[in-house]
């Protein structure tokens, strides 16, 4: 008898917890996006999140939405 874990979660299940958790690194206060690119053979190729550019400050950033 296997002592082998049957409850595990699925390869699309991990991906999405890895995008959600990517989106926990967002700063923006109104929406945190994560992605996760994965390939044929389940590896991820890249992952990401919203923000600005790699270089660009976002301190004067108005991080507040405007109502309509």
């Amino acid at each position: 008898m296997s002592d082998k874990r049957e409850d595990y979660i699925s390869w699309d299940e991990y991906f999405m917890a890895v995008a959600k958790l990517a989106g926990m690194r967002s700063k923006d206060p109104n929406s945190q996006v994560g992605c996760c690119i994965v390939s044929a053979d389940n590896k991820i190729l890249s992952m990401g999140y919203n923000g600005f550019p790699r270089g660009c400050s976002d301190d004067s950033f108005p991080w507040a939405r405007e109502n309509p």
